[in-house]
């Protein structure tokens, strides 16, 4: 086997993968079979494995580690070489490890093979979770899960303790393939899954996030009947403890001085938001040790004392300051859909509905506020948070556990980049960049400004532009406005000086839009796997200015130019002329983030037409009594 027809291009194939996961025996046991079809492939044969080291007897550890190589003419290389282990972090008193192993004289051709086992600390239990789809294709699979049969404690939400008499499972699985339960003589239960064939996930641009896309199985020790009764709970209980946290108590105090001088429900809200952005999000700057800590933030009034606290912990606070003062506010739990989208049927409260947001209603209608994402705007959520499933603190409708966030119109996140560029007879060009970003593009600067000092950010900002220009082409950043404002646009001005378009002979070629000139598509394959999901809707809007140099004229320019996909997006391409200037501007208005599947052919095409579009030139031509124009370098 040197490749495979049905996934070409892939480098390396796994063969047979078994999985075993024994809870009596505290013990999930893994063996693999890869072949390695190219060079590529052999990063396959370094296995690095993450575990936890805890003192509470909740850890577990990787052991009986075998492997060896089988190479094309049959003969085995050993694995000799003990495991590496290393500490990655240190979280309180858990220890996050890697053990790490290779296999020997792998080449292209080997077959390489290895198992271990993860062993469980003695009285606790790990459901499974078994990953059917990976990066490179799988032959054949075989997994089996034997539960225990021993009454559970389950540990959830604030540390409250249930008997987990019951299991249950979601999964997603390739067509034709199920989940067999096995009912046992002895009346215990085994779970197994057989598959074959399954091709490897892709990994697209602007796809939806992997997490949620693998085909996949997980199972759940749980002490409640269905789904409805888990969320119905679950929700009840982190209510119970938002509730504690946001606590008035003494924050009334300080809720009263941030509004000193609000009239309305709106004023006092804005107040409270600006105020509360004043605090330290530790979740962009540091977390603070056990030690400096000293205790843990319980509570609002504990944020207020320290001065900083998590997102989650900021949002709460606005909460309790907001009803100090006689505000109808409340949290909202909401899932994170950068990393994953919700299903009701992964019965997993925690890892899905991860970030705090508020609802704050005046004026006789719900608005919705995000303090813990720093700099986010009021009024407004940062794009990972909206359009998505979430729950809300003592929510009128008691029949409806889910509620949906909104999302924000196009206009709200704009970029606009504007070029005013003037061009000598010899091909150079020197101007000015000013670019403006509002809504999300101006949240995502600012929080790459948080986590970095300003050099960084004037680095990362000038890397941009760079993109965008020749390569002989410098680039000067001169001014970086509000980058600490989120109400603000964020403006940033740079000087560029080098060379632009080609010259031959008479004439000179210029890009119709500056920006785009050295793009690539953005769907360059005809075929796709994945859904077109983009991060938020937007609007990007260039503006370039020519300045010809003395005896040259315009020869052709760019048609004006419109292009419209469905009622979801429109491009535009306009140009308009002086004696000695050229101005092009492009719009592109994206007005939705998701496109299924049965809409890519249409989305690509009109992604290819107006790409075209913006690779167009602006043709310029000299007078005969003018020197010839020297080509750049």
């Amino acid at each position: 086997m040197t490749s495979l027809p049905d996934a070409p291009g892939a480098d390396a194939v796994i063969l047979n993968v078994d999985e075993s996961d024994n809870d009596d025996m505290h013990v999930h046991t893994f063996y693999f079979r890869i072949k390695i079809l190219t060079e590529a492939g052999i990063r396959h044969s370094n296995i690095e494995l993450q575990y936890r080291k805890r003192s509470d007897g909740s850890g577990e550890t990787y052991d009986t580690i075998y492997g060896r190589t089988i190479q094309p003419d049959g003969s085995i290389v050993p694995m000799t070489a003990k495991p590496m282990d290393s500490l990655l972090e240190k979280m309180g008193d858990t220890q996050v490890m890697k053990r790490v192993f290779s296999l020997p004289a792998v080449r292209v051709g080997s077959i390489i093979e290895y198992r271990y086992s993860m062993r469980l600390d003695d009285h606790w239990f790990q459901s499974p979770h078994w990953t059917v789809q990976r990066g490179i294709p799988v032959r054949n699979a075989h997994y089996v899960w034997k539960p225990t049969d021993k009454t559970l404690t389950s540990t959830t939400r604030g540390g409250r303790e249930n008997l987990a008499e019951r299991i249950a499972w979601t999964t997603s699985l390739p067509p034709g393939t199920e989940l067999k339960t096995i009912h046992l003589p002895t009346g215990r239960l085994e779970f197994e899954l057989t598959t074959s064939n399954v091709l490897p996930f892709y990994y697209e641009e602007y796809m939806p996030p992997e997490r949620s896309s693998l085909y996949h199985v997980d199972f759940y020790y749980t002490p409640y009947y269905n789904g409805q009764e888990y969320w119905d709970s679950e929700t009840r209980y982190w209510n119970s403890d938002t509730d504690k946290f946001t606590n008035a108590g003494t924050v009334r105090t300080e809720a009263t001085a941030a509004i000193a001088g609000a009239t309305t429900d709106e004023e006092k809200a804005r107040k409270l938001y600006a105020f509360v952005m004043t605090l330290e999000n530790t979740d962009y700057t540091r977390s603070r040790t056990s030690a400096e800590e000293k205790s843990q933030i319980k509570s609002a009034e504990d944020v207020l004392k320290r001065k900083h606290g998590s997102s989650d912990q900021i949002a709460m606070t606005y909460v309790a300051l907001a009803r100090a003062v006689g505000l109808n506010a409340s949290t909202m739990e909401v899932a994170d859909r950068s990393n994953l989208i919700f299903q009701a049927n992964w019965l997993n409260f925690s890892s899905q509905l991860t970030d705090s947001i508020v609802v704050a209603n005046y004026g006789g209608a719900d608005h919705y506020l995000d303090p813990g994402s720093r700099y986010a705007s009021f009024g407004h959520l940062s794009w990972e948070h909206t359009s998505s499933a979430a729950v809300r603190q003592d929510s009128k409708d008691k029949t409806k556990t889910f509620e949906f966030t909104p999302g924000d119109n196009y206009k709200y996140s704009h970029t606009s980049r504007v070029a005013d560029l003037k061009l000598d007879p010899e091909g150079h060009v020197t101007g000015t960049i000013t670019l403006t970003y509002e809504g999300n593009p101006a949240l995502q600067w600012r929080h790459i400004a948080l986590r970095n000092d300003s050099a960084e950010l004037k680095k990362r900002l000038q890397k941009q532009i760079e993109r965008w220009v020749a390569a002989d082409t410098e680039v000067f950043i001169d001014s970086i406005s509000d980058a600490d404002n989120g109400e603000l646009p964020l403006k940033v001005t740079a000087k560029i000086d080098g060379h632009i378009g080609t010259a031959t002979g008479s004439r000179v070629m210029l890009p119709g839009d500056f920006f785009e000139q050295f793009s690539r598509p953005t769907f360059p394959h005809e075929k796709r796997d994945q859904a077109v999901y983009f991060p938020y809707s937007q609007m990007i809007q260039d503006a370039v200015r020519y300045t010809l140099p003395t005896g040259f004229t315009i020869e052709s320019a760019p048609k004006n130019e419109t292009v419209k996909f469905q009622t979801s997006a429109a491009y535009g391409l306009t140009s308009s002329q002086t004696a000695n200037t050229i101005t092009l501007r492009r719009d592109l208005l994206i007005g939705d983030m998701y496109f299924p599947l049965k809409d890519f052919p249409e989305l690509r095409t009109f992604y290819n037409d107006f790409e075209s579009k913006d690779h167009s030139s602006v043709v310029l031509k000299r007078s005969t009594n003018t020197a010839t124009v020297v080509a750049p370098k």
